[in-house]
């Protein structure tokens, strides 16, 4: 299959709902992403589509089992790999179907070549089906295979803790894979997963107030980041960003950076992971990966979809904005740049553009060499300001449209 490009997110009901290669609905919400090293493919796991509304609770909530779906690149083409884990193959003694199966997430273990798939494993324990969400566990299941079939293992409360809205996250830096969940909405704990990924090694790190829809992700620097929400059942609501002090998710100090969305419903999104990307100019960035709950149909919940956008860091925070439509080979629109340009390689070129667009200009001198043609499309009058100097460069004022200007990289870190 030839990889796409094209990433369209879903905003509201009017939006086009994405489709697999047999042109079916794609269902795999809550979703987990994960790069098989195995096969250079990208595997996209979630659950099954909700039986009903918001509106009927008793029969909304629970869920069939985790769908999967593989491509070639993160655009797709999306290839339906079936339901590679069936909520009927839940063992608990004492207890039957149905389960709550929600937040599936899949990582990769280099030490002993398994696929564990964890999720936030619930059930009314009750009888009287007003609550859903009593069993307040965890389930963790295996498999040789990314595309599956994954073999249950246990369901347990990490830690002694019951545990609710769940994810996980993989250090890039170290590979230590952790736990991030709420427990029992009271707070969020963050535990370190034992070296086969089967459980929990307890407690490192502890936050108040609690969030849900926890995705962490950590830059080549350090610093971790974690894009959340807050408890508003399946309504959207402003996300936080959080950033942590210190290089290490032992008890960091979480500083609440704001809504990078700017708006109050974030686009009616709730985040579910952020994975990282290097396109063809070897320039990495985040991808933010939602779901629109209940705002991209009248279905409500049995029409959830999927807001999927480029992270763009601005100086100290980060923001994300709204896009209909975004290319993963160019995601902050960095087409404009020729390849080429005075000399410029074309991640330079990018680079600049990048720099335009974050009003870094400080970071970039004007080298003086004479100049080709090189129209770098800019439309912003707020960017013929100055182009600052340093080192001791003569400093010029760029212009818009039509005029070339060369530009050499000064070392910048994104």
């Amino acid at each position: 299959m030839d990889r796409q490009s094209t990433i369209r997110p879903c905003f509201d009901d009017t939006c086009q709902h994405w489709l697999d290669t047999s042109g079916d609905r794609i269902e795999a919400h809550g979703a987990g992403m994960l790069y098989s090293p195995i096969d250079n493919h990208w595997y996209w796991y979630g659950e099954s589509a909700k039986s009903g509304s918001t509106r009927e609770l008793e029969d909304s909530l629970w869920t069939h089992g985790v769908n999967c779906y593989s491509a070639p690149g993160i655009a797709g083409p999306w290839r339906n790999e079936g339901q590679v884990f069936r909520q009927a193959d839940i063992s608990i003694q004492g207890l039957e179907p149905p389960f709550i199966v929600e937040r599936p997430k899949v990582l990769f273990n280099h030490m002993t070549r398994i696929f564990v798939m964890w999720f936030h494993l619930d059930r009314n324990l009750d009888g009287t089906g007003e609550s859903w969400y009593q069993l307040n566990s965890v389930g963790v299941a295996t498999s040789s295979y990314a595309a599956g079939p994954f073999v249950f293992v246990h369901a347990m409360q990490p830690d002694g803790l019951p545990s609710l809205d769940m994810s996980l996250f993989l250090d890039p830096l170290d590979r230590q894979a952790y736990l991030i969940r709420s427990v029992a909405n009271e707070y969020n704990a963050i535990s370190r997963l034992t070296p086969d990924y089967l459980n929990s090694a307890g407690v490192i790190s502890e936050h108040r107030p609690v969030f849900e829809g926890m995705a962490i992700f950590r830059l080549a620097n350090g610093t971790y980041y974690c894009i959340t929400s807050h408890l508003t059942g399946w309504s959207p609501n402003p996300l936080s960003l959080l950033r942590a002090q210190g290089s290490s998710l032992e008890n960091p100090l979480w500083v609440d950076m704001g809504n990078p969305t700017g708006d109050d419903s974030s686009f009616n999104s709730q985040p579910t992971f952020v994975i990282s990307v290097t396109p063809s100019n070897g320039r990495e960035y985040f991808i933010y990966m939602a779901d629109n709950w209940i705002h991209a149909g009248p279905g409500e919940l049995t029409d959830a979809a999927y807001i999927w956008l480029p992270v763009q860091f601005e100086r100290d925070t980060v923001a994300l904005k709204r896009l209909n439509e975004w290319d993963i080979d160019d995601p902050f629109g960095c087409s404009i740049v020729h390849a080429d340009c005075c000399g410029l390689n074309w991640t330079e070129s990018h680079s600049l553009c990048y720099a335009m667009q974050h009003e870094d200009l400080q970071e970039w001198l004007c080298t003086g060499r004479e100049a080709h043609d090189c129209d770098l499309g800019l439309t912003d009058s707020n960017l013929t300001s100055t182009l600052f100097a340093a080192d001791g460069a003569k400093s010029r004022s760029p212009t818009i449209r039509g005029t070339s200007i060369c530009l050499q990289r000064k070392e910048h870190a994104f």
